[in-house]
């Protein structure tokens, strides 16, 4: 019975152990809602240091044509992670202009880019999806 009761409490930390952890993944992830054929949207983030990154999600459509640029006050890098786990990206400006390849959620990450000098400073996205 005394068995029955530990192996109880135990499976009870297990589990509000993976709540927390999927908790405390998905809180650095703003979620964006891509705008309609025709549109674009804007957001912006801060970076504070070189080891500093800003994560969005969005639902892609496959076949809708998105571009995504970023700018800001210093050397960026972003990368889109596709639902496959395939990435495109690249130091600022334009780091995805195409047709989504698959349906699914994509993720944006966007970091200091190493090739230039530590900074801080504000950023901007702006994602645009064509007609």
């Amino acid at each position: 019975m005394g068995y029955l009761k530990a192996w109880r409490r135990g499976l009870i930390v297990i589990i509000a152990c993976g709540l927390f952890l999927t908790a405390a993944s998905a809180e650095g992830l703003r979620k964006i809602k891509l705008p309609p054929p025709g549109k674009s949207i804007r957001i912006g983030g801060k970076l504070r240091s070189m080891e500093d990154h800003r994560e969005f999600v969005f639902h892609g459509v496959g076949g809708a044509k998105v571009k995504v640029t970023l700018s800001g006050t210093g050397p960026l890098r972003g990368v889109v992670i596709f639902p496959s786990g395939k990435q495109e990206g690249g130091p600022g400006g334009a780091i995805l202009d195409q047709a989504l390849p698959e349906t699914g959620q994509y993720r944006l990450k966007v970091s200091e880019s190493t090739m230039g000098e530590a900074w801080a400073g504000i950023f901007h996205v702006e994602i645009s999806v064509a007609q």
